[in-house]
This record gives C-alpha cells, structure tokens and sequence, in this order.
C-alpha cells in the first residue's frame, strides 16, 4: 500500500501542477473566449477535420483526405502522425467546437508533459519538491510553451521528449536495473505516431545514452539484443508509416514542406529576448543554464548522470543556436532548409535535459552542502520559472488582442459548424503535393492557394467507400476544366461514369 500511495502521489502532484501552469497561461483565452490561429493551427486542426468527419460518417479514407485540406484529395495524415490525427478527430467531436478543442487539448498536453518530466526527475531521485520546480521550468520555455501561441507539431514531440529522456537514463543504469525493450521501442514509436520528425530527435538524443553504455556495461550483448528487440517492435508498430511512405515516394514525386534560411531561425543566444520560445531566450534562463554549465565542469568527477545530460543538453543548444554554422551546413545539403526548416527544434531536447540537470545539481547541493543552499539554488530556479511564466502570459495576452482584430474568425472558431473556420482560413501548405517536376515549395504554395482554395462552382460529396464526388454545369463547348483536386499515382478519376 505505502508503494502505491507513493506512485499515487508522484502522478497527482504533476497533474495538478500542469492544471496550474496551463490555466495561468490560458486564462486570458478563458476570459475571453478567443481561440488563437497559429502558424500551424489551420494545418493541423484541417488534418483532425477530416478524421472527425471520417469517424462521424463512418466514411474513412485512409489516404485520400476527402474532408480536410479543402477536400481535395491530398495525402497528409497516411504520413503525418496517422493514429494520433485519428485520436485527436475523436476529441474535436467531443469538444463541439474549434475554440474548446484547443484548450481541452491544450490541457491535455501540459499535463502529459508535467507527468513525464516529474517521472523523469523522481527516476534519478530528485526530491518531490525540486521535480516540482523544474517541471514548471519546463511547462514554460521552448516548444511547450510556443504549442499555445503556434500549434507548431514540434511542439507537440516536445510534450513527450521526457518519456523519451527517461529511456536514455534506463540505458545508464542498465546493469543495475535492466532495459526494457518494450518501453524503449513503445516510447518511440508512440513519438513517431504523433510527430515524425521528432522522431528523429529523439533518436539523436538517445544516441549519446547508448554508446556510454556500450561503453561502460558489464553485458554489451544484452544491450545490443534489447535495442534490435526495441528496433523490432518500433518497427511494427509503425509500420504503417514507413509503408506509407515506401508505397507513396516511390511512385510519385511529392512537393518538400517549405524551406527557410535556418540560419534566420537559429536560437539567438546573443541577445536575450522576451520569452523563451522559438529563437529567443530570457536573460534569467540563459543565465540559470550557465551556472548549470559552470557547476558541472567544476563537479564533474563525481556526478556521473548530471554531467551527462548536462554536456549533452548544452551541445543541443550549441547546435540549435547561431553559434553554429547552418549557413555553411545548408550549403553543402540544402535539403536540411525544406525537411528540418528549423534549428531551434533542437531546444525541445536541449531544455529538458539541462533542467534536468539543474535539478540534479540542487540536489546534490543539499546533499553535499546542506540544506540552507538547496533552498536558495530551489528559490533561484523557481524565479527563473516564474520569471518565464510572466513573460509567457505577456505573450498571450498581446495574442489575445491581435486576434481581437478578427472578430469573424473568433466567431467562426466557436460555432459548432466545424468547416465554417475554413472557408475563410484556408489549408495552403505544399507538404506531399503530387507534382510533375521539381519546383520551389513556394511557388507550390501559390499554386495551391489560387487552384486548390475554395471553389463554390463546385459541389463537393464524399460518397461511399472513401470517393470524393464533384458536380458542377458545364457547357459542352469542348474546352478544359481545370479541377480543384489532386491526383497521385494511385488516384482514380472517373467521368460521367
């Protein structure tokens, strides 16, 4: 009973800290009742369209998005975070509306990111009360913060990176305890179900875990069949993704996602900015990872995990930052513009892995040199995390009042009409585009707005078996029609029968 009370209370102090923090932020959104439109937030809430309406008219496509993306046939979800778009179709019904959606899920992330972080600082026994504090340190920088301003699906890899985090510290102590294969390849391929990309971080940052324990275990073989075992199981598990995209690239020439100047998108370590999202950084969490650096190199003969994660996390930082020459990178591969498009995605593995650290350090500091230093290394920490979480709150506020100037798309993101927010915000993102020849990502865009938007000459059905149906009047004066769908290999077209 003492065992499940204690992992009852390392799960409740989380969920009610994630509550705390993510109403805090949100409550000018409560108030209001605004639903904020993101970078990404037309995308991705087009992408759950189309599985809700999948699963209320029990007409699912698998491939072909009938509903979403303006119904034009286009490929996303196969290859986009397949079971996860599906999962979250199921809660845009539940929700009733675009703007209780967002914040429902919003929860929902905040929370399932405060768990694993406070898991993650309780697996290397940190105290209750240190977890507590890094984890609010966590909720409000870098990437998880950015979801309530952006919906940027990098973000929300950046909810789950502490579970995967914690898989690298199983690697650490794999002769002590073991490692669980099963975890290991379930963690990653729940990643890679939500967002791909991040799959990829992850693999990045579990790589250093595995060669240090290549390196110091006792059983090296245990440790490579674990890992082929975890390799299988991620392996089935997502194979419908990696089928997907055997089956779809090796048959059609797909349009890139749009590519940026990474260089421009690089954390700017330079200058300290407002908030500590996308490519800036607060003064006070600069400083905080500094002393975590100064603290580690003068330590680092005697504490084997925090010296660790720390070196590693500072050099995701390095390499998310302008200190790192991306110019000179995205000159010798250019595809690293289009497919990665961001360096400061680096900072969702690189912040939790230095504050993990941090609360490593402060542990050791009470218990080293008593407790009286603890609390002021926890009181210091704590006024970085506060110190962010008003910075962020800022940020919400000025986004409350630049979506004040639309009235017509708040509206349109409480109806209970869910396609009403797209016909005035419209899904024009090139990503997996079915295209004749290689051309700008850009351009694609453009193409994308002009033929495939909105076109009320149409009428637009989806009939049974996963078809999309158009009608329209045409004069039979022999000229081409250009229709606003997409058409892949695999696509079938059929004529007046």
């Amino acid at each position: 009973m003492k065992k499940y009370k204690k992992q009852i209370i390392d799960y409740m102090i989380p969920i009610f800290i994630g509550g705390i923090v993510v109403t805090l932020l949100v409550l000018p959104q409560l108030v209001n009742h605004i639903g904020f439109t993101g970078d990404d937030t037309v995308f991705h809430f087009s992408r759950f369209y189309d599985t809700a309406e999948q699963i209320k008219n029990h007409n699912f496509s698998y491939f072909q998005m009938n509903y979403g993306m303006g119904q034009t046939g286009r490929i996303i979800n196969a290859i986009y975070g397949p079971f996860f778009s599906y999962l979250m179709g199921i809660l845009v019904l539940l929700a009733g509306s675009w703007f209780r959606f967002q914040i429902i899920l919003t929860y929902l992330l905040f929370i399932i990111g405060a768990i694993g972080f406070f898991k993650l600082s309780r697996k290397v026994n940190v105290s209750r009360i240190v977890s507590s504090i890094v984890t609010i340190l966590f909720l409000t920088t870098g990437y998880v913060f950015y979801w309530i301003y952006s919906n940027n699906g990098n973000c929300l890899g950046a909810f789950i990176m502490p579970y995967v985090i914690i898989q690298g510290i199983d690697f650490i102590n794999a002769d002590e305890k073991g490692l669980s294969w099963i975890k290991l390849g379930v963690t990653i391929a729940v990643l890679a179900q939500i967002h791909l990309l991040s799959t990829f971080l992850a693999i990045l940052v579990l790589l250093p875990f595995f060669i240090y324990s290549l390196v110091y275990s006792k059983n090296k073989k245990k440790i490579w069949v674990n890992v082929g075992k975890a390799i299988a199981l991620f392996t089935i598990l997502t194979a419908n993704i990696w089928g997907a995209f055997i089956y779809l690239y090796s048959t059609n020439l797909l349009s890139a996602p749009l590519n940026f100047p990474v260089d421009d998108s690089a954390l700017n370590l330079f200058i300290a900015g407002n908030t500590t999202m996308w490519k800036t950084i607060t003064d006070v969490t600069l400083i905080i990872i500094c002393l975590q650096l100064i603290y580690v190199i003068l330590n680092y003969k005697n504490e084997k995990i925090n010296t660790f994660v720390t070196i590693e996390g500072i050099a995701f930082l390095f390499i998310s930052s302008n200190l790192f020459p991306w110019k000179y990178i995205t000159h010798i591969f250019p595809i690293v513009s289009s497919y990665f498009q961001f360096p400061n995605r680096f900072t969702a593995v690189a912040y939790p892995l230095l504050y993990l650290g941090i609360g490593l350090t402060i542990t050791e500091l009470v218990k080293n040199d008593g407790i009286k230093l603890g609390i002021i290394a926890s009181s210091l920490v704590l006024l970085v995390a506060l110190c962010n979480l008003r910075s962020d709150s800022i940020e919400v506020n000025n986004k409350v009042t630049f979506e004040r100037s639309n009235p017509q798309r708040i509206e349109q993101m409480r109806d209970k009409n869910f396609k009403v927010y797209f016909e005035e915000n419209e899904p024009i993102n090139p990503d997996y585009l079915p295209i004749q020849r290689k051309i700008s990502s850009w351009k694609i865009e453009k193409i994308v707005f002009k033929k495939l938007a909105y076109n009320y000459s149409f009428n637009k059905t989806v009939i049974s078996d996963g078809r999309l149906q158009l009608k329209w009047q045409e004069k039979n004066n022999g000229k081409q029609r250009q229709l606003p769908i997409t058409m892949y290999h695999q696509s079938q077209l059929i004529l007046n029968g």
